[in-house]
């Protein structure tokens, strides 16, 4: 009888060191999980576990939280903000993408470089000019405000250039000889053959706008204008004089959204990143 053979020992260190990161990356979602679904007032770092005790008491935190709260506006107003910068960056991007990879023009290098080179500035050098052109345009405290400054990304016109690339040239001119417009050209043959990436940018986009503190604190100084990470912020204040289970109830109400969308979609997220940086 033929003993069964054990796996390489590399094998086994790479699992190791595997489940080793996804435990210290769910932690602390886990601990903050135990927090909320906890007795009222129960010393979790005195009595420390591993579990919820009491699955009611963490339901009646969640929901004293929605009613008591404008937290129910601030995820409409998360929402409809990342809804309207993800239609922005995926109409920009692409429409901008679609001419610099197929097509030729007079200083396409220049403008494409000085896109590149936007990567490079970083984002507090740019937040007072950005904020002093939204004042003067009137749109402080407005969704407009919040939005338009974020529609441009530098990284999805990168990340979409890549995928347009490899478009074969003769599509593009079979679809001309058929009589298509350049608009033609690019919605019906462009835009489906990069649906991949579309959508891994749509994903980025979404998680990287409902975490974004910075500009909304900023724009928005109204209280019916804040979003989830500013009301979040008022519960983290030191002088808000929260409990620590209903600080966690309002920061476990916050991070579901961005962790569905990893969860659903991470796949799509690591195949857009490959691919975009072998394509082209």
């Amino acid at each position: 009888m033929t003993g069964m053979s054990l796996p390489p020992i590399w094998t086994i260190l790479k699992w190791a060191l595997a489940l080793s990161i996804a435990a210290v990356a769910l932690f602390p979602i886990w601990w903050m999980v135990n927090v909320v679904f906890a007795l009222p007032g129960e010393p979790v770092s005195l009595n420390p576990r591993l579990w919820p005790t009491s699955i009611p008491a963490g339901i009646d935190k969640i929901r004293l939280i929605l009613t008591e709260t404008d937290f129910l506006r601030a995820y409409g107003i998360s929402l409809l903000y990342a809804v309207l910068t993800i239609a922005g960056v995926l109409i920009i991007g692409s429409l901008a993408a679609f001419e610099f990879a197929l097509f030729d023009f007079p200083g396409r290098k220049l403008l494409f470089g000085i896109v590149m080179l936007s990567l490079m500035v970083p984002t507090a050098v740019t937040i007072i000019p950005t904020y002093l052109l939204t004042s003067q345009l009137g749109w402080l405290n407005t969704m407009q405000g919040l939005v338009i400054p974020g529609v441009a990304s530098a990284f999805g016109l990168f990340m979409l250039i890549q995928f347009m690339r490899a478009i074969p040239m003769d599509m593009i001119e079979a679809a001309r000889l058929d009589g298509a417009s350049h608009f033609q050209v690019y919605w019906h043959v462009a835009l489906p053959l990069c649906s991949n990436a579309l959508v891994t940018l749509a994903i980025l986009t979404f998680m990287q706008t409902w975490g974004n503190y910075m500009w909304p604190l900023i724009v928005s100084s109204r209280p019916e204008m804040y979003t989830v990470g500013q009301v979040v912020g008022l519960f983290n204040s030191p002088l808000s004089h929260q409990t620590v289970d209903t600080v966690m109830t309002a920061n476990l109400l916050a991070a579901i959204p961005p962790l569905l969308f990893f969860l659903i979609f991470q796949r799509k997220i690591v195949e857009g990143i490959a691919m975009s940086g072998t394509k082209g």
